[in-house]
């Protein structure tokens, strides 16, 4: 006896039993050789992401010290007098 249900010679399984025939391609072709790489390269890209990030920084730290010093330069309003019942 096996532990398998019986199953009717039509139903289909949902699922593919066997990977599907597909083509064959030709090898990917080797990569090109890359000539003498320019020394400048890498590190001339950090330089110039640094010099950006420094800018943003220095336009939000800017920004900041500009807000904060606008709220500072306002006058105090006079407090409120108490009304009398």
């Amino acid at each position: 006896m096996t532990h398998e249900p019986p199953v009717p010679p039509d139903n289909q399984s949902p699922y593919p039993i066997a990977e599907p025939p597909h083509e064959h391609h030709a090898a990917p072709l080797p990569a090109p050789e890359s000539e003498s790489e320019d020394p400048s390269g890498p590190p001339r890209m950090l330089l110039v992401g640094g010099a950006i990030a420094a800018a943003g920084v220095a336009a939000i730290g800017g920004l900041a010290a500009f807000l904060l010093r606008r709220g500072k330069s306002r006058p105090k309003a006079a407090p409120k007098a108490k009304r009398k019942r």
